[in-house]
């Protein structure tokens, strides 16, 4: 075993496919990725994966509709942030909601809001439920795939990876070094135009 995590993955057997469908629901594009990567390197079963994958978000987006149907029914400040905030996206999700949904799969950071807003609308639960079966099938198969195929040129790369974390850091420092210096001339030049 490389690991102790590989050794615990090979021990634990059948719980990890659990804990991967319970994690499926909060991070998918994460945990999809690293399950889907350790198939590769033959610790999961592939084929299980992809049930798990496609089973548990869909479970995982159906848990997000029920809290958006749930908090427009309950919550008045909710309602009135969400009607403001979201008046052209609910016209886009009520009118076609089939392809809002399937595209917003793959849209990292509004995915999930999306789904509360669903619920919140009322979006007839049998189309939404299909709808985000076939989309959580795409995405598995994207996902997924993109990691089991990719895995092996992952492993060629690791000696580089260190030269990444530093270049990265330098990256972060660089960042940060021009935000503090666009600060500083944002604040200078707002001083001059009080005076």
């Amino acid at each position: 075993m490389e690991t102790i995590f590989l050794q615990y993955i090979t021990q634990f057997g059948w719980i990890v496919y659990i804990i991967i469908f319970i994690a499926m629901f909060l991070e998918g594009d994460v945990v999809l990725f690293s399950a889907f990567y350790l198939a590769n390197l033959g610790h999961l079963n592939a084929l299980i994966l992809i049930l798990i994958g496609i089973i548990g978000v869909t479970f995982g987006d159906i848990i997000w509709y029920k809290i958006g149907e749930r908090l427009e029914k309950r919550s008045a400040i909710f309602r009135k942030i969400a009607a403001k905030i979201t008046k052209t996206l609910d016209q886009r999700l009520q009118n076609y909601p089939v392809s809002t949904l399937c595209i917003t799969k793959f849209t990292y950071g509004i995915h999930h809001a999306i789904l509360l807003r669903s619920g919140a609308l009322h979006i007839p639960f049998k189309k939404y439920f299909w709808t985000m079966f076939g989309a959580a099938t795409i995405w598995t198969a994207v996902i997924g795939g993109f990691a089991y195929f990719s895995s092996a040129s992952i492993d060629l790369f690791k000696k580089y990876v260190k030269y990444g974390e530093v270049g990265l850091l330098i990256g972060i420092i660089v960042f940060f070094a021009i935000m503090h210096l666009l600060s500083k001339l944002g604040n200078k030049g707002i001083k001059e135009e009080i005076k």
